[in-house]
C-alpha cells in the first residue's frame, strides 16, 4: 500500500513565533498515531515530540515542542536532464524533488489532551472525541417541540457520552492548561538524513547561523536517483532520521577543580603508550601536533565526571567545556615558553645531574635529545623505548620537564619551545589553578521518522446516537394531507462542528431517509451512512412539524411535512 505522507520532526524560525531553549533536567515525551481535530472540525494525524519540565511547585511548568514538518510523497516531482517535469518511470530522471511543508503551531485543545496523556499518564489516546453541541444553559441543542420523555432520553445519551469520553478528555485538557505553558524549541543545528536500505541518499546539515537568520527549509532534492531509490521513497518505505541539537537555557557554573598533575600524567601516559606501540620518534613521543587534543580530552573527562546531575532523558549530551581559551590558559601556565638555547641548556644541566647520580641511560638520553635540538631535525630519533625502560613510567615527567619542543613538527625549522613544569612545581600550581567555568550543554536527539498510514475515515453526520420512532402522523404536501405510518430515527445528541450542527439540524429531528436508504433505528442509520464516503453530497429526508390544524374529529392536530436537505457528509476516523 502506498503511503502518501511521511511526517517528520524538523525546525524552522519565523518572526511570528517565539522560540525558547530547553531547561536542564527536562523529560522527553512523544505523541504518535493520534488523530487530532482542527478548529474547523477536520481530523488529521498529529505527532508531537519534545520535553517538559518536571516541576513540583505551584508555578506552571514549560513544555518545549519540536516543530513539525511534513514530507508529501504524493506531490513528488521528477525532472529530466533538461529540467523539465517528467514521470517516475522515466529512465532519465535527473532530480527527485520532495516538497516539505511546515507546521509551527502550538497545541490546540484536542492536541493538549494527547500531550497530557503522554506526560502525566504515560499512555496514549487514539483520537479526539468532539464535544456535544449545547445551548447557553449547558443543555444539548435539541428540538423545542419534543416530548419530555424524548428530551430526557437525549440528555441521558449526552451525559453517558460525556462520562465515557468527553470528561476524561477534558480532564487531560484542564490539567494541561493548569500545569503547562507550551513553547517551541530553539535549535542550534539540524541534520536530515534519508536512507534507502543501507544507502544514504540524502544528507543535509543546517548550522546555527541558518537558524539565527530565520531560514526556511527548502524542498529535499535527490540528484540522479536510481530506479530502486525512486520506487522505495515514492512507496513511503524510506527511512528518515533527523538529528536536531539544542542547548539548555540555563547555564550551570561549576568549579572544574582541574588536577594539573593528573592532566599532565594522563597526557604523557598516552604519549608513552603511543611511543611503545608505534615506536614513534622522539618528536611524536613529546606530543607534537596533539597537545591541545590531549589536554581537551583530559578537561572534558574531568568536567564530565563532575557534571552528572543535569541531563535530559533519551538524549546524547555533547560537552564543549575545554574551549580553546581555557586550553591556552592551561598551556601558558604549565607549559611556559622558552627559547631553543634555554631548552638545550636545561638538558645539559639535567645530563650532568644524571651522570653524577650514575644514571647512564638518562644521561645518554639527554645528550641525544640535545643533539636533536641543535640540529633541529625531527627525523633524528633517540632510542625512546630503551630510554623509557631506563627512566621508568613515573620518571619521564622529570625528564621532559627540563625542556621540550612543544608545537607542530610539520615545518622544518620550527623554533617554538615550551617546557613542562616539574612534578613539584605542578603540585604547587594545581592547588592555585582551579578554574570556575560556566558551561553550556548541547543535547542531540536522533529521531527516526515513522511512515504514517493514511487516515481511514468513515462518513459522519455528527450525531452520537439515535432513538427509533414509529407513529401515525398527519402529513401534508402543502395542498392536502393524510395520516401516514412514519418509521424513522429521532437524532440523538449532535456534536459541535458536525454536519448536523453546521446545517442547524437539532437533536430530536425526525430523519427517515439518507439518500434512498430508509432509516428507522440507530443500526439502520449507521448502515446507511456506511454506504457513503466522507465528502459525498447526499439528501437527508426529515419529517418536520409545521403547525396545528383543527380537525373536527380529532380537535387540534399537529401537522408535519416532509423536507429534504442536501448536506456534505463529514469525516470521522475509523477506530481499530
Amino acid at each position: 500500500m502506498k503511503n502518501n505522507l511521511i511526517i517528520f520532526l524538523l525546525f524552522a524560525f519565523s518572526t511570528n513565533f517565539v522560540f525558547t531553549q530547553v531547561t536542564p533536567n527536562s523529560i522527553r515525551f512523544d505523541v504518535e498515531n493520534y488523530i487530532a481535530i482542527d478548529n474547523s472540525g477536520r481530523y488529521y494525524p498529529y505527532t508531537s515530540h519534545g520535553f517538559y519540565e518536571n516541576s513540583t511547585g505551584t508555578a506552571k511548568s514549560r513544555i518545549f515542542i519540536l516543530p513539525n514538518f511534513k514530507l508529501e510523497l504524493n506531490k513528488i516531482k521528477y525532472l529530466d536532464n533538461q529540467g523539465r517535469e517528467t514521470y517516475q518511470d522515466n529512465d532519465n530522471v535527473r532530480s527527485m524533488i520532495i516538497p516539505v511543508t511546515q507546521d509551527l503551531s502550538l497545541p490546540n485543545e484536542s492536541q493538549k489532551a494527547a500531550i497530557t496523556a503522554a506526560i502525566s499518564k504515560n499512555t496514549t489516546i487514539q483520537a479526539f472525541f468532539p464535544p456535544i453541541a449545547k445551548n447557553n444553559m449547558g443543555f444539548p441543542l435539541m428540538n423545542a417541540n419534543l416530548l419530555p420523555i424524548i428530551s430526557s432520553q437525549i440528555i441521558t445519551m449526552a451525559n453517558q457520552y460525556e462520562s465515557n469520553y468527553i470528561n476524561v478528555q477534558q480532564q487531560l485538557i484542564n490539567e494541561y492548561n493548569a500545569r503547562y505553558n507550551a513553547e517551541l524549541i530553539s535549535l542550534t543545528e539540524l541534520e536530515i538524513i534519508l536512507e534507502v536500505g543501507n544507502e544514504m541518499v540524502y544528507s543535509k546539515r543546517i548550522p546555527n547561523t541558518w537558524v539565527a537568520t530565520g531560514g526556511t527549509l527548502k524542498n529535499i532534492v535527490i540528484e540522479n536517483p536510481s530506479e530502486y531509490v525512486k520506487n522505495v521513497i515514492a512507496g513511503g518505505n524510506g527511512q528518515i532520521i533527523v538529528s536536531y541539537k539544542f542547548r539548555d537555557s540555563k547555564k550551570s557554573t561549576i568549579s572544574a577543580n582541574i588536577n594539573a598533575t593528573a592532566t599532565i600524567d594522563q597526557f604523557l601516559s598516552e604519549m608513552y603508550q603511543s611511543s611503545v606501540s608505534q615506536k614513534s620518534s622522539g618528536w611524536s613521543f613529546l606530543g607534537f601536533g596533539s597537545s591541545s587534543r590531549s589536554i581537551k580530552s583530559s578537561f572534558d573527562q574531568q568536567v564530565r565526571q563532575q557534571y552528572t546531575s543535569n541531563s535530559i532523558a533519551n538524549t546524547t549530551i555533547e560537552m564543549y567545556d575545554a574551549d580553546d581559551q581555557m586550553i591556552k590558559q592551561f598551556e601558558n601556565a604549565f607549559f611556559p615558553s622558552l627559547s631553543k638555547q634555554e631548552a638545550i641548556q636545561n638538558h645539559i644541566n639535567a645530563a650532568e645531574k644524571a651522570k653524577a647520580e650514575g644514571n647512564q641511560a638518562l644521561y645518554d638520553l639527554h645528550l641525544k635529545y640535545i643533539e636533536e635540538l641543535k640540529s633541529n631535525n625531527p627525523n633524528l630519533t633517540p632510542n625512546i623505548d630503551a630510554a623509557l625502560a631506563a627512566l621508568g613510567k613515573n620518571d619521564y615527567i622529570g625528564f621532559i620537564a627540563h625542556g621540550v619542543r612543544w608545537g607542530s613538527n610539520s615545518t622544518t625549522g620550527n623554533n617554538s619551545f615550551r617546557r613542562v613544569l616539574s612534578s613539584s612545581e605542578m603540585a604547587s600550581m594545581s592547588q592555585n589553578w582551579n578554574q570556575s567555568k560556566v558551561i553550556s550543554i548541547q543535547h542531540t536527539v536522533n529521531q527516526p521518522v515513522p511512515v504514517f498510514e493514511e487516515i481511514k475515515f468513515r462518513a459522519s453526520l455528527g450525531a452520537i446516537d439515535g432513538i427509533p420512532f414509529q407513529n401515525n402522523l398527519y402529513i401534508t404536501n402543502g395542498f392536502s394531507g393524510n395520516w401516514q405510518n412514519i418509521n424513522g430515527v429521532l437524532i440523538g445528541p449532535i456534536t459541535a462542528g458536525g454536519v448536523f450542527n453546521q446545517n442547524n439540524i437539532l437533536a430530536g429531528s425526525l430523519l427517515t431517509k439518507i439518500g434512498s436508504y430508509n432509516v428507522y433505528s440507530p443500526q439502520t442509520l449507521n448502515d446507511a451512512i456506511s454506504t457513503y464516503s466522507s465528502g459525498d453530497r447526499v439528501y437527508l429526508t426529515f419529517i418536520v412539524y409545521i403547525g396545528n390544524t383543527n380537525m373536527y374529529s380529532y380537535g387540534m392536530v399537529p401537522v408535519y411535512q416532509e423536507q429534504k436537505i442536501q448536506v456534505t457528509l463529514g469525516a470521522y476516523p475509523k477506530r481499530n
